[in-house]
């Protein structure tokens, strides 16, 4: 017969919590301990591998027991049927045997949809080749490709539960992710719930919703918790409400916000939320209530989107905005993994908690703990440095790049334009990430060499327009149709679209295709049906270092990309004598949008329009001897760059 595992978490009907633990005492786990869970949000694919281990210390010694984190789908399976778990931040049982290592529990997240504030939500790009896609549903092609890839991750998960001999972390999973702000059909979550069971998850299954929406998120027999910010008492009553017996969880306590681009740096979900307003609230949840409630901190270190990984929304307002490339969040671990007030916010309220209910210390090893517990001491912050201004030594056209193989995969259309993940690329999985040019061929066997209108009927995200290899039209993210002027003496037409990152929250996840989206028209009667497509999605890294062109030592006033995007390099050197330090990419007003490279890693978009005004660098991307710097620009441009020691995130 097949072996059975009991759940380590234990709910009764009276709203307590309680873990079967292994102990000497008992190997059988037959005697029920009281439990709190204590957790904060930490996301393994938005920090370096070699920074992991920093991270989960901090977060133990701020007085956590338990570290949570989101399973991203589209890291994990970036092309259909080529599966990553093993390298960088694909390593998920890397991760796990680290929290293991640290004594302390995890709650995973694996469904295929996260949001996170993340690309399409973790949703992987090639689900949108199929125009009958409905994501997040019993879409019989939906549900094919999850349980494909259900068949390879849940199997790593299983091995790493802590019901199998107190080996692993793992405590609980999460079946969906606040399913009820999307829809309500619990027969797609029993569809997700038996593929576990089926896969060997047996650890306790919840469901996480905002107070007004829990009864559609989730099932009858399902832990049912809430994630909100801010007043904590009237929130909860909505859970009291809804499942008066069982024990109270916040999955997710937001500590901070996100920001997308154009907008302000944001502290709080609606209204600034310092550290403050943050430790008084934490008060009431866990020293004044008189109801024993459990809780995770999201996020409590937010990390970076690096590359081209973040997400956009579409909320307060119906406009797209994409979210910028920092990740911090103003979360208790800034992005670099420093303290802020909040995390030593946490950590007071943490040691009361911990002298009023000294039993409820528990991590993931063999000890007891009758007396107080003293928290870990806190690990020291890595070292933050100036390498100073760095001036940029050398450029490539766009010919140069369009030329470069590294760079760019081409392939033709002749029926018209096809969205990125149309495309026969990358495995049949299409394109995925960065930009995406057309260029009409034969432009002047359709104009007849006369002048004429060009609409562009659908588009995402942002457009740069080239005719005869110089810049007419350049449209914002938010632009989804344009027309422009086409000359008499126009031969040739180009478009870029960029990709800024596919929405991760909302009705609008099946509309998530970028490039082209619809018919170009002259004149609006007139298709322009072949192109030629180069796509730009930097998965080699950045162009080598030969042919270079020299920069001009002349200063101009007009710093404007005329005939296109350009690659910039600028070189450093760190010698014997000075120390490799976490730094800050910054670049004056002289630029104006783009995505940085350091050392051939990309370190995401950079955009003038603010609040993200540098670009975390971590030590561990550096090097004794020589570095470099590779900026993809689109509009305007300057002659050097600075690398500071202090993040600015709050400009425009």
């Amino acid at each position: 017969m097949p072996v059975t595992y009991s759940p380590t978490l234990v709910l009764d009907n009276e709203r307590h919590l309680f873990i079967r633990l292994f102990k000497d005492n008992d190997r059988n786990r037959k005697y029920l301990q009281p439990f709190r869970i204590l957790s904060g949000s930490l996301h393994y694919f938005r920090v370096l591998p070699q920074l992991w281990s920093d991270r989960i210390k901090k977060m133990k010694a701020a007085g956590l027991n338990t570290i949570e984190t989101y399973v991203p789908w589209n890291i994990h399976e970036p092309q259909q049927g080529n599966y990553q778990f093993g390298k960088g931040f694909t390593d998920l049982a890397g991760f796990l045997k680290l929290i293991h290592e640290n004594e302390m529990f995890a709650i995973v997240r694996p469904s295929g949809y996260i949001c996170a504030e993340w690309e399409w939500g973790g949703l992987p790009s090639w689900l949108l080749r199929d125009e009958t896609m409905r994501v997040r549903s019993n879409h019989q092609g939906f549900l094919r490709a999850l349980r494909n890839y259900y068949s390879r991750l849940l199997p790593i998960l299983a091995e790493h539960q802590y019901n199998r001999h107190g080996t692993g972390s793992i405590i609980a999973f999460q079946i969906e992710n606040e399913y009820g702000s999307y829809g309500n059909d619990t027969t797609y979550l029993e569809a997700i719930r038996s593929m576990y069971i089926e896969y060997g998850l047996d650890e306790i299954l919840l469901t996480s919703d905002g107070p007004k929406k829990l009864a559609a998120g989730t099932l009858d027999d399902v832990w049912a918790t809430v994630n909100f910010q801010r007043e904590p008492r009237e929130k909860l009553e909505y859970l009291r409400y809804f499942r008066p017996k069982h024990h109270m969880m916040i999955t997710e306590y937001w500590t901070g916000w996100f920001d997308y681009w154009g907008g302000k740096h944001q502290t709080g979900s609606r209204t600034p939320y310092d550290a403050k307003m943050f430790e008084v609230d934490l008060e009431e949840i866990l020293l004044t209530s008189k109801e024993e409630i459990s809780i995770n901190f999201y996020m409590f270190s937010g990390g970076t989107n690096f590359g081209f990984t973040s997400g956009a929304v579409h909320f307060p307002s119906e406009q797209y905005k994409p979210l910028v490339t920092s990740y911090d969040y103003d979360a208790p671990l800034n992005e670099a993994g420093d303290p802020t007030p909040k995390y030593y916010a946490i950590r007071r309220v943490l040691e009361k908690f911990y002298s009023k209910h000294p039993d409820l210390y528990v991590l993931n090893n063999d000890h007891s703990h009758h007396n107080k517990y003293s928290l870990p001491t806190i690990p020291p912050s890595p070292k933050k440095i100036s390498y100073g201004t760095i001036q940029i030594s050398g450029y490539k056209t766009f010919d140069d790049i369009l030329a470069d193989d590294l760079l760019t995969i081409t392939s033709e259309l002749t029926n018209g334009p096809k969205s990125m993940e149309k495309l026969s690329v990358n495995n049949k999985s299409g394109a995925s990430q960065g930009f995406i040019l057309y260029t009409a061929k034969n432009i002047v066997s359709l104009t007849k060499s006369l002048a004429c209108k060009v609409t562009v009927t659908a588009v995402a995200d942002n457009a740069v327009v080239l005719v005869n290899g110089q810049v007419i039209f350049q449209s914002l993210p938010n632009i989804s149709q344009f027309q422009f002027d086409l000359s008499d003496k126009a031969k040739n037409l180009t478009i870029l679209v960029e990709n800024m990152g596919r929405v991760n929250f909302g009705p609008l996840l099946d509309h998530g295709r970028k490039g082209l989206l619809g018919k170009v028209l002259l004149n609006d009667k007139i298709e322009i049906k072949e192109w030629i497509v180069h796509v730009l999605e930097f998965r080699k890294g950045t162009s080598n270092m030969n042919n270079w062109r020299s920069m001009s030592i002349e200063y101009r006033a007009n710093n404007f990309l005329l005939n296109g995007p350009r690659l910039f390099f600028a070189s450093f050197f760190i010698d014997n004598q000075q120390s490799v330090d976490d730094t800050y990419l910054k670049l004056d007003s002289k630029w104006s949008k783009g995505v940085a490279f350091c050392n051939g890693f990309n370190l995401g978009r950079y955009w003038n329009v603010g609040p993200q005004r540098t670009l975390y660098i971590p030590a561990q991307l550096l090097f004794k001897g020589l570095n470099q710097i590779q900026l993809f620009e689109l509009y305007t441009y300057g002659h050097n760059l600075s690398l500071v020691d202090t993040p600015v995130i709050n400009e425009r």
